[in-house]
């Protein structure tokens, strides 16, 4: 039997989200597989703010990775926002990040870009980041991840075309008296929806389940949403294999279920000195299961059928 923690040890572990029980053994591929997820570490050496410690991320993310290396996961996921601003974070923040045995699938959220933007042009490449929008497939599912600031202010260039259009974008969504129409938020686009419904029906017809993974929420409806939340949630309508939406971006969390599919805001790390907030998920054919840690609760999710 292990000899207990000492209790200092033990309460700042916990407060870390650490496991204090030992790991024993793997679950077998018939239970399933398992993911790792963080939201919004937004990282920089700055004093603390309000409810956001920025420099204690680097401690969480060392504490979500040495758990997360525990376990027999597929991969991880970080929903976005990975620093709070300037390009030297992108050293202090990747260190524990590469420490995890698994591999990352990084999503940029608008943090990422609080940059110069000579700077903006070489975010993706730092992160690995090979398509801002793109899909993976594991046994039964297929993980996609949509780029919610595809069209937006923060992500694009002074004087680019983009820029020009994601300003009259955003102007459409104050007209509309929209709650989320922010220069925090940005938009899915007409033109990566019509992929992502191209890539969903591909995999209804390879007998896929769908769990999207974005940076921004669709919903419930509020003033951190995806500016055009309300045309993806009728895509996501359309393809009735969408099993899940999971984003980061609102540190609060919150989840909202939608014609039956379950919307999962994870609670960003970055908020409070001490207690963390990470999850791990594991995908059953029927369900997902979130286990939460520090602030993240845990949640189990059953699919629309």
């Amino acid at each position: 039997m292990p000899s207990p923690l000492p209790r200092r040890r033990f309460l700042r572990q916990l407060a870390l989200g650490v496991a204090v029980a030992p790991f024993v053994g793997c679950a077998s591929r018939s239970a399933g597989f398992e993911v790792g997820l963080i939201a919004d570490p937004q990282y920089a050496d700055i004093p603390d703010r309000g409810t956001r410690a920025y420099r204690a991320s680097l401690a969480k993310l060392g504490a979500a990775v040495e758990h997360f290396n525990g376990r027999p996961l597929d991969f991880c996921v970080n929903l976005g926002d990975t620093i709070d601003r300037e390009w030297r974070s992108f050293d202090a923040v990747l260190r524990p990040l590469a420490a995890c045995r698994h591999r990352w699938e990084h999503i940029l959220g608008n943090h990422d870009f609080a940059l110069l933007d000579g700077e903006k042009t070489q975010v993706d490449a730092r992160l690995g980041v090979a398509a801002r929008h793109r899909y993976l497939d594991r046994p039964g599912f297929r993980f996609v991840i949509l780029d919610t600031g595809a069209v937006s202010t923060y992500a694009t260039l002074a004087g680019s075309v983009a820029r020009t259009e994601a300003v009259a974008e955003l102007a459409r969504a104050k007209a509309r008296k929209l709650p989320q129409a922010q220069d925090w938020n940005g938009a899915v686009g007409p033109k990566q929806l019509a992929w992502f419904e191209g890539v969903a029906a591909d995999a209804a017809r390879r007998g896929l389940k769908v769990v999207v993974c974005a940076h921004h929420p669709v919903a419930p409806a509020g003033a951190y949403d995806a500016w055009d939340a309300t045309e993806v949630l009728a895509a996501l309508a359309r393809h009735r294999n969408v099993v899940a939406w999971f984003n980061g971006h609102h540190h609060e969390g919150g989840f909202a279920e939608v014609e039956g599919l379950p919307c999962v805001t994870f609670r960003g790390m970055v908020e409070t000195p001490d207690t963390n907030a990470f999850a791990t998920a594991r995908f059953l054919p029927d369900r997902v299961i979130v286990t939460g840690h520090g602030r993240e609760p845990s949640r189990e999710l059953v699919f629309r059928s």
